[in-house]
């Protein structure tokens, strides 16, 4: 049985609209405001994780639209927009800080996973576009990864499916783990393909990370980039994620002050898939905290 709270949500319904980076369009939704007269001077900002799209939030945003003019965003590859011949995290940076750009100044991101790490760059990069950073179980080491131009790749084999029932079987969570409700999962899978005149295949680019290309700039490690990132940011995990065990803890307690760090009961990597209404009431706890301490 679909809960009403969900049926809710989904039912208001954004405005897409798209504007152009570095020569990709880029699809993003704006959930309108509760009063046409209504004005907010605060915006939400939600960025997907890997293998996901900003549908993945319809369920979530509405619930900040009182309170917030409300973003999503599909960077370049994922969902409704373009897909490029090569992808650099400070493209993926600049996507979101346009999309902020147009939501207004004090745009608090808040981001999932592979989102967080790209998120994480644009507040490095662009502080100036944005309120705060929340991650959502989204990687952090203190290792620099070595960047390093990608090898020749062929051309991905793009499978189709004879009808959208059959496409929507064979989505799955990346990286799995147990199975949310049917009706999220169903949802999700649903804006997840598209239909071609060669049947229903997936939106997503298949081939994103292998045609990654490093930046001119070396960025400094995860850990160094939060610590000098100049506005506030926060955390929010899974109790049970493969991200973030028990011994990960200690240094995200040396990163995030107690108040700004959230743990998230009987939910895995996907968060807000699994504990969906504990999600949105510790977020709205730590926007509130946020907007006192600033």
């Amino acid at each position: 049985m679909i809960p009403d709270w969900f049926t809710d949500n989904v039912s208001q319904m954004p405005q897409h609209q798209t504007l152009n980076v570095a020569g990709a369009n880029i699809h993003y939704q704006i959930w309108p405001y509760p009063a046409p007269a209504q004005k907010h001077e605060r915006s939400l900002l939600f960025v997907h994780g890997h293998a996901a799209h900003a549908h993945w939030w319809d369920f979530i945003a509405p619930a900040f639209s009182q309170q917030f003019q409300v973003g999503a965003l599909d960077l370049s590859g994922y969902g409704d927009s373009d897909h490029r011949s090569q992808y650099r995290a400070s493209q993926f940076a600049a996507e979101i800080a346009a999309v902020a750009e147009v939501l207004g100044p004090q745009t608090t991101l808040v981001a999932h996973s592979f989102g967080g790490s790209m998120a994480r760059i644009a507040a490095y990069l662009h502080p100036e576009k944005f309120e705060a950073l929340i991650l959502v179980d989204s990687v952090i080491t203190g290792q620099r990864r070595e960047s390093k131009q990608p090898d020749p790749i062929d051309p991905p084999r793009i499978r189709h499916y004879e009808s959208l029932e059959v496409a929507k079987r064979r989505f799955r969570l990346r990286p799995p783990q147990p199975r949310p409700a049917d009706f999220l999962l169903d949802y999700l899978a649903t804006d997840s393909v598209k239909q071609t005149e060669q049947g229903y295949q997936f939106k997503l680019d298949p081939q994103v990370f292998e045609k990654m290309w490093p930046d001119a700039e070396a960025y400094p490690d995860a850990v160094t980039m939060l610590q000098q990132i100049e506005i506030p940011t926060a955390y929010i995990y899974g109790a049970l994620s493969r991200f973030c065990p028990p011994e990960a803890i200690p240094m995200l307690r040396k990163l995030f002050p107690d108040w700004r760090l959230k743990r998230i009961e009987s939910a895995h990597h996907h968060v807000f898939l699994d504990q969906p209404l504990a999600f949105i009431e510790q977020l709205k706890i730590l926007l509130e905290e946020l907007q006192s301490e600033g």
